[in-house]
């Protein structure tokens, strides 16, 4: 069909642009074909087989009709209602069926344009809704009744606890209910309550209810306590059982972000087979579905098979592997499996390389368990220099926390008796730990990394198994051993002098203090050491010179152990905070009932009772703990029996060296007001007559300084045997 308008430049902006075919003109698709236009090169769409055309053109003065939607006979128009069938076009399939039955769908409706937003109304909608999606759970009802007795267990003033559990029991009792509440938020709390509360028998029998669900309980986010309950309060029995449910699942369970803690804690409380099954789990599949009892480590697995040594030790890389790429290693069961794993690849450096590379960022955790340190150190032994400088970086920032713990501490020393860049030692540990020395010199096991640096594997300092073990990490050095050593000593001696000299009192505060004291005194030399001994001599002289008395309690000793008796520990607790509640009770002006009145409120309105908890009253119980607190007692220095065992050995020490300045010192020191004071203790004249039988070159100045002080008469009247032996060694009152 050609087109009846007129042709020439005015009409150029009517003209629509031709569709390019993928086809060449003459070939007919269904029916349709391209024509050719006029001269102007215009082309239209036709449709052929009897049907009128339809131009796509812009609506205009030729007639050519715009593009509708709802035309007749044309396109159907696009509607979400649907057709007159009843159908829909891109509405919800699932509509008729309700498959998914999630919120209500009805909305708060929204205010008119113009019009202010009544928030009375919203709100009460909102409630409304919230009720409405609780109450279409087909556990709603019961939980609801539940709910009302837990108020009145939950009451701390509330008596025969026992009792109200076993009504919210009988409730909640019925199919599988317990199971279907024990994840959400607000019922996991009711059921902690209850297992907290409940008799022996019930709490049993609970327990055995949530024994088949201990698996997705230990992964859920409020499940958890319920399982922590179960820990601490349930039965041997009950705890034994618990862990035999995880079998099959440990490491899922170790690599889970919420599982990993409880796991750690029922390996910790595990019989010594229950331990050997869990870690079974990592040596493979075969033993995740059956344990074998004669495997006690992964060496036994490949005993009798020597040939499946390579599949067992993968299957345990990779299971260590997925633990490290969740940084979860803080845990004695990973930390007992990464050690078997290492000692029986002692011989693949390959495999050894691959692992240190993975946990050399993970270092600080492993640290928390004796298996956890024995495994750092041989990763640090068999590592590379690159991985070497990674794992020093990464315990930078935690020397502190590691040089002061337990078991970090031999990972520490291991460190310091291996490395043979010894500045590279001083500016990447000592320096860092410098500024808390006396945090370090205060606490058992820092003391014990302060000697190592002092006095490296002296037996008067270590038991000689220790130092056996320290020294195994030689072997992966280079240098020899007396060389490494006393570079150490030659940098770090005069820092620590420096420290003794600005707080000489703090390092004769007690006895413990006083022992690595009297080391550091014994190795360093020259001015560092004459320095620090004047410091202390000082201190010594004083007049009014006491220390505190050991930080290990007497009194503590004598305390009986704490029994494991569940009923015992809450009836006990339940006891003291009733004490509590009645001081608090007589001296608040409050009212009492106020509390009660906020625990019966329902679950709805939690929002609106938090505020009435009466969390300000636990601040004068807080200050009056601390007022409380036992102080450690005071006592004279030179009176004390481990401060005068400090002294005799800082004079022996002190005797062997060519020049003596702390016994010196301490005679230029003595006042007239000390030296009586001294006289009259028998442990200080025992002390003086130490310094004149190991220093005799000072007896003379000992003897003049009594004869010129005129106190040789007060040396003659005492009848203690140390001033008895003091005038006979110095010839005075003969």
């Amino acid at each position: 069909m050609v087109s009846s308008e007129p042709k020439g430049p005015a009409n150029v902006a009517k003209v629509v642009k031709p569709l390019k075919a993928n086809r060449p003109p003459g070939k007919f698709v269904n029916g349709q074909k391209f024509k050719p236009g006029g001269a102007g090169g215009e082309r239209k769409f036709d449709k052929s087989g009897g049907a009128p055309g339809k131009k796509f053109e812009k609506p205009g003065a030729g007639g050519a009709k715009k593009f509708d939607k709802s035309g007749p006979g044309g396109f159907k128009k696009f509607d979400k209602s649907g057709s007159a069938d009843g159908k829909k076009f891109g509405g919800n399939k699932f509509a008729d069926s309700n498959k998914f039955r999630g919120k209500p769908q009805t909305q708060a409706q929204a205010p008119a344009e113009g019009e202010k937003q009544d928030w009375n109304k919203f709100k009460q909608e909102k409630k409304e809704l919230k009720l409405k999606r609780k109450s279409s759970k087909d556990t709603y009802e019961i939980t609801k009744e539940a709910k009302q007795i837990y108020e009145k267990l939950r009451c701390r003033r509330t008596e025969n606890k026992d009792k109200l559990v076993q009504e919210i029991y009988k409730v909640l009792n019925v199919g599988d209910t317990i199971s279907k509440v024990v994840k959400a938020h607000d019922t996991a709390r009711m059921l902690q309550c209850m297992l907290k509360y409940a008799s022996p028998t019930l709490r049993t029998e609970i327990s055995e209810q949530l024994l088949p669900f201990t698996v997705v309980m230990c992964q859920s986010k409020y499940a958890q306590f319920c399982v922590q309950r179960m820990l601490k309060y349930g039965a041997p029995a009950t705890k034994s059982k618990l862990v035999d449910s995880l079998y099959g699942h440990i490491v899922r369970l170790a690599g889970h972000n919420i599982a990993s803690g409880l796991l750690d804690t029922m390996y910790q409380g595990a019989t010594p087979q229950q331990r050997i099954y869990m870690r079974q789990e990592f040596y493979g599949d075969l033993y995740r579905k059956a344990k074998d009892s004669n495997v006690k480590s992964l060496s036994d697995t490949y005993k009798e098979a020597a040939n499946m040594k390579a599949s067992i030790l993968g299957s345990v890389k990779a299971n260590l592997d997925h633990v490290a790429n969740k940084q979860l290693v803080d845990s004695s069961l990973v930390h007992s499996v990464m050690l078997e794993y290492l000692r029986a690849c002692n011989e693949d450096e390959e495999k050894l390389e691959e692992t240190v590379t993975a946990f050399a960022a993970l270092m600080p955790h492993m640290l928390s368990t004796k298996e956890g340190s024995e495994a750092s150190v041989i990763c640090f032994y068999r590592s590379t220099p690159k991985n070497r400088r990674a794992i020093i970086k990464n315990i930078k920032e935690h020397l502190l926390k590691i040089a002061t713990h337990e078991h970090g501490h031999v990972f520490l020393i291991s460190l310091l008796n291996a490395l043979d860049d010894t500045k590279a030692t001083k500016k990447a540990i000592y320096d860092y730990l410098h500024g808390d020395l006396k945090t370090l010199v205060s606490n058992p096991y820092g003391r014990r990394v302060i000697q190592w640096l002092v006095a490296p594997g002296d037996t008067v300092c270590f038991h000689p198994d220790f130092i056996r073990v320290v020294d195994e990490g030689l072997a992966f050095g280079k240098k020899e051993k007396e060389l490494r050593r006393k570079e150490i000593l030659e940098q770090i001696e005069a820092p620590i002098a420096q420290a003794i000299v600005e707080d000489a009192a703090f390092w004769l505060s007690n006895s413990n203090i006083g022992l690595v004291t009297a080391d550091i005194l014994n190795h360093i030399h020259g001015e560092s050491y004459e320095k620090a001994a004047k410091a202390l001599a000082q201190v010594v002289a004083q007049p009014e010179w006491r220390i505190s008395v050991d930080a290990v309690d007497p009194l503590s000793q004598n305390k009986k152990k704490p029994h494991n008796d569940v009923e015992a520990i809450i009836a006990e607790a339940t006891k003291k905070r009733r004490k509590l509640l009645n001081a608090e009770s007589s001296s608040d002006d409050e009212d009492p009932d106020s509390e009660e009145d906020g625990e019966k409120q329902k679950e709805g309105d939690d929002d609106d009772a938090e505020p009435k908890l009466k969390k300000a009253k636990k601040e004068p119980k807080k200050t009056a703990a601390k007022e409380e607190a036992p102080v450690a007692p005071q006592v004279s220095g030179i009176e004390d029996a481990g401060m005068h065992i400090v002294l005799k050995k800082i004079i022996k020490n002190d005797g062997q060296r060519d020049a003596t300045p702390f016994c010196q010192q301490l005679l230029q020191s003595f006042s007239t007001d000390v030296l009586t004071v001294w006289l009259g203790v028998n442990r200080a004249c025992f002390v003086l007559v130490k310094l004149v039988e190991d220093c005799p070159a000072l007896l003379d100045d000992c003897k003049k300084t009594i004869t010129e002080k005129s106190i040789s008469q007060a040396l003659v009247n005492q009848k203690t045997p140390g001033a008895k032996m003091l005038a006979t060694k110095l010839n005075i009152g003969k």
